[in-house]
């Protein structure tokens, strides 16, 4: 009688091993792709919410719902007619400062090269120094003037579609109210979602194998 043949596959709890790693995997795996912590969705935000610095009325609306939108890419915009026309008015007053200040600068050189009296040096010197303090007044105002006029634009704060549009053109907005929700770009949760899956499969592929070579 032909004695029985054993099969026998060496090291076979390296697959029930293999198998309980890959249990544990699906596990983090399953949390973290459909029940996030807090602490994940505030690093991977499913949605993202933008909003004016400032408070306003919508003048132009450049994207609607379903849109795809870059990095820093303008949604929207405020009126700011009249913020332009300050600002227009800052940049010729700083114009006119700054040329104020080369021209007494000039005149000082000038002054210095043809020896003129100390008197007049020193009055020069005074009017140069009233003439710099007027320029860097009127820089400080088109800086001032300028951060107010790039608070009407509201830019995206990175790549994604945009999910929904909560106002229409000329609606009234407060600074900080939510104005378009962004889903981002983040491919974490689809990551997760995908190893999930497939740790699910391979832990039943190594018990599977584990069980068929004992």
């Amino acid at each position: 009688m032909p004695t029985k043949r054993k099969y026998n596959v060496k090291g076979t709890k390296d697959f029930i091993v293999l198998a309980g790693i890959f249990f544990f995997l699906c596990l983090w795996a399953v949390k973290d792709a459909w029940y996030p912590s807090p602490k994940v969705l505030e690093k991977h935000p499913e949605e993202v919410a933008v909003a004016f610095e400032v408070a306003g009325s919508i003048g132009q609306l450049h994207v609607a719902e379903g849109d795809s939108i870059g990095e820093e890419q303008v949604l929207a915009e405020l009126h700011h007619a009249k913020i332009q026309e300050k600002f227009d008015t800052a940049k010729k007053e700083y114009s006119d400062a700054k040329n104020q200040h080369a021209l007494m600068d000039e005149a000082l050189r000038n002054a210095v090269k043809n020896g003129a009296s100390s008197e007049g040096i020193t009055e020069l010197k005074q009017g140069r120094v009233d003439a710099q303090t007027a320029m860097d007044s009127a820089l400080e105002e088109v800086n001032d003037i300028r951060a107010k006029l790039d608070a009407t634009e509201l830019r995206a704060p990175g790549k994604g579609v945009v999910k929904k549009v909560l106002v229409s053109l000329h609606a009234q907005v407060e600074a900080g109210e939510t104005v378009i929700a962004i889903d981002p770009k983040d491919h974490f949760y689809l990551f997760n979602k995908s190893l999930a899956i497939f740790s699910f499969i391979a832990f039943w592929v190594f018990l599977g194998i584990h069980i068929l070579a004992q």
